[in-house]
């Protein structure tokens, strides 16, 4: 079973690129300077030296994270538990019946935000943003199908900011580890 390492970090003034530098060079071993890092409107960032390795990156509530793979795209994102006004109105929009379901049942925000992590995890795996076809995929299942394709979802937490919601999505089954660095 693959296991991806999510590595993360007060963000603290740090631009995002510079953090996900520094986690390339965990990951590989690598000097920092050597990932130049791209970034393209509507993509996902990577490194014009280094493509083998994909990258995901998420922040809220000051927490910066990424995962890294060399095999798959990967998808991360991270949500801190906030107050939204129109959970009901949001998860209308964009949940897929069986996540409103799943939402309606139990109508807190946990599960809003649990939802929602998951789905822009699986977004992100696909490279795709949060439009019109959000809906039209199911995460309430650890094995799903999110634009044709099968993904495995994980949900998890970072030891040191269990408030966060984490999950992220992989093309197999999966483990995760975390580096807080």
């Amino acid at each position: 079973m693959t296991t991806l390492t999510i590595y993360y970090t007060e963000q603290a003034g740090h631009s995002s690129d510079e953090l996900l530098r520094e986690a390339a060079s965990l990951f590989t071993g690598l000097p920092p300077e050597v990932f130049g890092t791209v970034r393209e409107p509507g993509h996902k960032p990577y490194f014009a030296a280094h493509p083998e390795i994909r990258a995901s990156v998420s922040h809220s509530g000051g927490i910066w994270a990424a995962a890294l793979s060399r095999e798959a795209d990967v998808g991360l994102d991270i949500q801190t538990e906030t107050r939204i006004r129109k959970m009901d109105g949001i998860a209308r929009r964009f949940y897929h019946p069986a996540e409103r379901a799943a939402y309606e049942a139990s109508p807190e925000s946990g599960t809003f935000f649990r939802i929602w992590c998951r789905k822009e995890a699986a977004a992100k795996q696909s490279g795709r943003g949060i439009d019109g076809s959000f809906a039209s995929f199911d995460v309430t299942r650890d094995e799903c199908t999110v634009f044709g394709e099968t993904l495995f979802l994980r949900d998890f937490r970072l030891p040191d900011f269990p408030a966060l919601f984490c999950a992220a999505a992989y093309p197999e089954a999966f483990a995760v580890r975390t580096v807080r660095f």
